[in-house]
């Protein structure tokens, strides 16, 4: 069962300054982002919007926006007035989440199966070896992930495919990450997490689009039972 201090692990020191050259909307809404990815704002707790601006350091402007942003995506809803809160974790939402995942990726791989080249599958090698041995925080970690399932299904992407699953895998992540990084990276899970993944790979070797769609809804599967035993292992008010 995953307590309540394995959980509190996986949460950060607060949210971080995000002055920098790139848009203050982009800015703020990465970092909002984080913070329910990682834990520092959890699910069901109310934040207002002035507590926000003074911990990013910006005005109220770009982090009303910012969190408009995310409440398309389903992590935040906006509230009348000035405050927010983290939309809290939910079975039925994460079973709906898995289920447009696998219609979208699978029929993806299938089609992109017979496009990818050998560099694509070199490609996939390399991001597979830095995601399950390179030392990088959590953050880079799952960018790395990331990177390697779209370089797998990428031949087949469209524009408003990639819009699809960028908001579907924003909306899953705070799901998987915190069951994933509630384990401890030793070289047992690095070795779990390298064989699940070279499983596409291997598939996606063969050429054949039906062996790349099975393999990429057996991943997925994999995925959400992970993800609900680990819900239902939380105390009921969670």
């Amino acid at each position: 069962m995953v307590s309540e201090a394995s959980l509190e692990k996986s949460a950060r020191a607060g949210l971080r300054s995000v002055a920098g050259p790139n848009s203050a909307v982009d800015r703020v809404t990465a970092e909002i982002r984080r913070g329910v990815l990682n834990g520092t704002l959890k699910a069901g707790s109310s934040f207002s919007i002035a507590d926000l601006s003074v911990q990013l350091g910006v005005s109220h402007i770009p982090v009303r926006e910012a969190l408009r942003r995310l409440e398309t995506q389903g992590l935040i809803t906006l509230r009348p007035g000035r405050s927010a809160f983290v939309n809290p974790l939910d079975r039925d939402e994460l079973r709906s989440i898995y289920r447009l995942r696998k219609l979208i990726e699978c029929d993806l791989a299938a089609r992109a199966c017979l496009d990818l080249t050998p560099a694509d599958l070199d490609e996939a090698e390399r991001l597979l070896k830095e995601f399950t041995q390179a030392d990088v925080d959590a953050d880079e970690s799952w960018e790395i992930h990331k990177r390697f399932h779209l370089t797998l299904l990428r031949p087949a992407l469209t524009e408003w495919d990639l819009r699809l699953l960028e908001q579907l895998w924003h909306a899953c992540d705070r799901y998987t990450r915190v069951v994933y990084e509630t384990y401890q990276i030793g070289p047992e899970e690095r070795r779990r997490r390298e064989i699940a993944h070279r499983l596409l790979i291997d598939a996606a070797r063969t050429g054949s689009p039906a062996e790349l769609k099975l393999a990429v809804n057996e991943h997925l599967a994999e995925r959400e039972l992970a993800c609900l035993e680990w819900m239902a292992a939380l105390p009921p008010s969670t």
